[in-house]
């Protein structure tokens, strides 16, 4: 729990550049049907690189209705995001993905919320989150 925390807030940093760079993902999908039934909006699917390198990754944008202070929950839905994103990058033969759950603005306030989750793929195939030290963790 301590690394979502931390990895959401260090994303949350740099959510707003993740949304304005990246190719999109051809034949990306608008709505993910996760695991457990429920379907997610789609924002973007894009082909972006790495902030602090240049490693190609695939970073995926979607809409939660998941309150950023319920973070057991919201860590449960990106799970269920992220197995869905998986194929998609390994598609993309990326060795790194991004996951970033955005809130809905309010009419009250123009501005949305998002938290990031990164994955990079290890030597032995398996996917996890990229450790403390690796600084190219977020979408440029």
């Amino acid at each position: 729990m301590k690394h979502t925390i931390c990895t959401a807030l260090l994303f949350g940093i740099f959510v707003c550049t993740a949304l304005a760079g990246g190719e999109p993902v051809k034949d990306a999908p608008s709505v993910l049907r996760l695991a457990s039934g429920k379907e997610i909006k789609v924002l973007s699917i894009t082909r972006t690189t790495l902030h602090g390198s240049d490693e190609p990754a695939v970073s995926l944008q979607y809409e939660t209705t998941i309150s950023f202070q319920d973070m057991a929950k919201l860590w449960s839905e990106v799970e269920q995001v992220w197995a869905a994103l998986r194929p998609i990058a390994e598609q993309q033969k990326v060795h790194a993905a991004v996951v970033t759950a955005n809130q809905p603005a309010s009419s009250f306030l123009p501005l949305s919320k998002g938290a990031g989750w990164a994955w990079k793929q290890r030597a032995d195939g398996s996917w996890g989150a990229p450790p403390e030290s690796d600084h190219a963790r977020v979408p440029k």
